[in-house]
C-alpha cells in the first residue's frame, strides 16, 4: 500500500500549529486528539441567554463563564435525575449514594478520607455520614491506629441498598451522556479529567491561597 504523503503532511502541519496553540502545556496524544476534534468549530447558539443585555453595554458572555454556568447546569439536570432514581429508597441524595458507593471500594476508611475523597467540605461530609448511620448503612469502629478517629464501613444493609440503586443511577449515567456520539463522549471525559486534575490540586493542596485571591 502506497504512502499517502498529503496526508503525512496535514498532520506535520497539524502538530506545529498545536505547537503553537497549546500555549505552556505539556503535549500528549490525547490532548492533540481533542485539539484536532474542536479546531475550528464555531460554539452552539445558547439558547439560556437573550442578547437585550448587549443593549445596555455589557460585555458578551466569556468562554470561562459558560464553562461554569454550564457545568452548574449539569449538576442541576443530574441532580433532578437522581432523586428521582433515588424514590422508595432510605437514600435521599447523590451524596450519600457517592459516599456508600465509595465505601464498597474500601475496606474501611477515616471520616475525613471519606469526605475528602467525595471532594466535599468537613461539615456537609460530616452531615451526609450521620444520616448514612442514622439509617443504619454504615458502621462506625474504633480506630486502632488513632483513638481520636473514628472508622467507617458499609454493611450488608448499604449493601444490599446499593446493588438495588445500580441499575436505576446507570440509567441516569445514560440520561447524563445525553446523545452525545462515543467519541463526543471520550473527548468530552478527557476535558474534564484536565479540568478535575486543575481543581483536585486546588481543593487538597492550595485551597486558601486560591480562595484568598478570588
Amino acid at each position: 500500500m502506497p504512502v499517502n504523503y498529503a496526508f503525512l503532511k496535514e498532520l506535520v502541519s497539524l502538530a506545529e500549529e498545536y505547537e503553537v496553540a497549546r500555549e505552556d502545556r505539556a503535549p500528549s496524544s490525547a490532548d492533540f486528539a481533542a485539539w484536532i476534534l474542536m479546531r475550528g468549530k464555531e460554539p452552539a447558539p445558547d439558547k439560556h441567554i437573550g442578547d437585550r443585555h448587549l443593549v445596555h453595554g455589557a460585555r458578551p458572555e466569556q468562554p470561562e463563564t459558560a464553562i461554569a454556568r454550564m457545568v452548574i447546569y449539569m449538576y442541576r439536570y443530574a441532580k433532578a435525575y437522581t432523586k428521582k432514581a433515588l424514590e422508595g429508597s432510605p437514600l435521599q441524595t447523590a451524596d450519600e449514594f457517592g459516599y456508600l458507593a465509595t465505601l464498597l471500594s474500601f475496606d474501611q476508611l477515616k471520616k475525613s478520607e471519606l469526605i475528602s475523597l467525595n471532594i466535599q467540605e468537613k461539615p456537609t461530609g460530616m452531615e451526609v455520614i450521620k444520616r448514612l448511620l442514622a439509617a443504619g448503612l454504615i458502621d462506625q469502629l474504633d480506630d486502632e491506629t488513632d483513638k481520636r478517629s473514628k472508622l467507617l464501613r458499609i454493611n450488608d444493609k448499604g449493601k444490599g441498598v446499593l446493588f438495588q440503586l445500580f441499575a436505576r443511577m446507570g440509567k441516569v449515567s445514560e440520561l447524563v451522556g445525553g446523545e452525545l456520539a462515543t467519541h463526543e463522549k471520550q473527548l468530552l471525559l478527557h476535558l474534564l479529567r484536565k479540568l478535575d486534575d486543575y481543581h483536585h490540586d486546588i481543593f487538597q493542596n492550595r485551597k486558601v491561597e486560591v480562595l484568598a485571591a478570588i
